[in-house]
């Protein structure tokens, strides 16, 4: 019998549970409250893989595991919440069929993206199966990303003090969802989040990052969905560049980079 790690698994379980959170708040349309589910879901996804690392606890349990909770807190609960929001506030320009498409092309995409990811990957996270570097890019969008974008919109909204009328963006949600479900299953080459993390910077840098740190205390909304679209517009715009996508990450134990 395979043996796994508890405490990589328990986070694991915890991102897969605010998936949970969130299609449940949604029901209640309580759609604020769904969207920061999502997005903490995200951070649970982070945690996992370094828990694994730092416990060197590996196993391919942890990582489908991972690829079902994702499956749910990055691809059903956000397309479920974008179809309920716009339904809901009225600004559903689309019919009910074409908007139950345009959602249900971002949670069947998501599916595709996991999928394709496990099937294409049997070696360490981190690794590539050729050479065994890291890598610093992902062929596509990475689930959590996606799932950001439309969390954050949705967040966005639910802001009673925000700065400025972002009513608009409802009427986008459902052909965003759509298009991010393409970049998705695409091989355009997204940045490794972490990697930015991990990378020496000079003292200028950091003065920035803390410029950063204090708007988004100030307007945490908007920079969140500001934060989330930069990074979706950046992989076209790396590609536009001439940028290739290197060899992807493949799921060791309790992965938490999934895409």
């Amino acid at each position: 019998m395979t043996r796994v790690g508890i405490l990589p698994t328990l986070v694991t379980m915890a991102n897969g549970y605010c998936g949970l959170l969130a299609i449940f708040k949604t029901h209640d349309k309580d759609f604020g409250s769904a969207a920061l589910f999502i997005l903490i879901a995200m951070i649970f996804d982070v945690l996992d893989g370094m828990v694994a690392r730092k416990a060197g606890i590996t196993s391919s349990f942890g990582a489908y595991l991972d690829s079902l909770c994702d499956a749910i807190s990055f691809g059903v609960a956000p397309a479920f919440l974008v179809k309920a929001v716009v339904e809901e506030r009225g600004y559903d320009i689309y019919g009910p069929k074409v908007l139950t498409v345009l959602t249900s092309i971002f949670a069947l995409c998501a599916l595709l993206r996991l999928a394709r990811y496990n099937v294409e990957h049997t070696v360490g996270e981190g690794t590539t199966t050729e050479e065994g570097t890291a890598v610093d890019t992902f062929a596509g969008m990475p689930t959590p990303g996606a799932a950001g974008i439309l969390a954050s919109l949705v967040f966005l909204q639910s802001d009673e003090s925000r700065v400025l009328d972002y009513s608009f963006l409802y009427y986008l949600l459902p052909v965003a969802c759509a298009v991010l479900g393409y970049l998705m299953v695409s091989r355009v080459p997204y940045l490794h989040a972490s990697r930015l993390l991990k990378r020496r910077r000079d003292f200028a840098y950091l003065f920035r990052v803390v410029v950063v740190a204090v708007v988004l205390v100030r307007f945490p909304h908007e920079c969140t969905a500001v934060a989330f679209l930069l990074y979706g517009f950046s992989g076209p715009l790396r590609m536009l560049l001439g940028r290739k996508p290197e060899p992807e990450e493949p799921p060791d134990a309790e992965v938490s980079e999934r895409p």
